[in-house]
């Protein structure tokens, strides 16, 4: 072996131990629930409709992944949270940075915005269910709703907080239009915001299509909760909320990576 493949080969197992080591809080995280969870059942001696043990859920946990209920359960609620979620930045994305950039567009929407901004999510289900009825367009505009608009304030923020040095450098070094302008300035200096609007809606979406799949569903993470529920299988219910958990955990990292990228092409 050359020394250069020795040296490249050290500097991936450090760039391993040094992504692990990242990874040390969740893992620290996991076994204090779980040994709390243990110490909760050993003491109460709860019923296990109400809580089981952590071993019974890992069970559980086991068959549903081996018979292929808990993926499919998986694959339609994230089908559903990234559909939903690219429709709201196909839409949100253009139109934050239309307000951002133009003050009048951004004084005739503003009071729009702030008016359904507060509306929860959840409240629209119901005129979800009556417009849309059971299927997948009432879930899919429920997270619409949730993701839209941290995606458009974000972006909004994006566009307003550039400096107008960028701005007039920009037009010096040869942006002779608003579209060059646009694509090599406004662009490249609002996309870190746009990212944090992009991964914070996400999580929005992420919470908000357990709400909807509460209601009138027959596949997902939120109907094996609710099925857990009714048929008390409290061990469906902690499986099906761990699985969320996890997921959360590992999207969130995916946004953190693509914020990086983003600092380094700037850089």
């Amino acid at each position: 072996m050359t020394d250069g493949s020795a040296g490249c080969n050290r500097r991936l197992l450090m760039r391993l131990i040094s992504q692990l080591t990242k990874l040390l809080p969740y893992f620290y995280a996991g076994v204090g629930v779980v040994v709390l969870w243990q110490a909760v059942v050993w003491i109460a001696k709860p019923h296990v409709s109400l809580l089981p043990s952590p071993l019974m859920t890992v069970r559980t946990f086991v068959e549903l992944v081996a018979s292929g209920a808990l993926l499919s359960h998986v694959a339609h609620s994230v089908f559903r949270v990234v559909s939903a979620w690219s429709l709201a930045a196909l839409v949100a994305v253009p139109l934050g940075f239309a307000m951002g950039r133009w003050r009048r567009l951004e004084r005739a929407l503003d009071p729009v915005v702030e008016l359904f901004r507060p509306i929860s999510p959840l409240a629209w289900i119901p005129l979800a269910i009556l417009w849309f009825g059971i299927d997948e367009g009432g879930k899919i505009f429920v997270i619409f709703i949730g993701t839209f608009f941290p995606i458009l304030l974000n972006t909004i923020a994006g566009a307003k907080s550039i400096d107008p040095v960028l701005i007039h450098a920009g037009r010096i070094l040869g942006c002779a239009d608003n579209a060059s302008l646009f694509r090599k300035v406004v662009l490249p200096a609002s996309l870190p915001q746009v990212i944090v609007g992009l991964r914070i809606s996400f999580g929005t979406g992420w919470a908000a299509i357990i709400a909807a799949e509460l209601v009138a569903a027959r596949s997902g993470l939120g109907y094996l909760i609710s099925n857990g529920m009714e048929v008390l299988r409290s061990d469906f219910v902690l499986v099906g909320m761990v699985t969320i958990g996890v997921l959360g955990v590992l999207f969130d990292v995916v946004f953190r990576w693509l914020d990086r990228r983003c600092n380094w092409m700037r850089e």
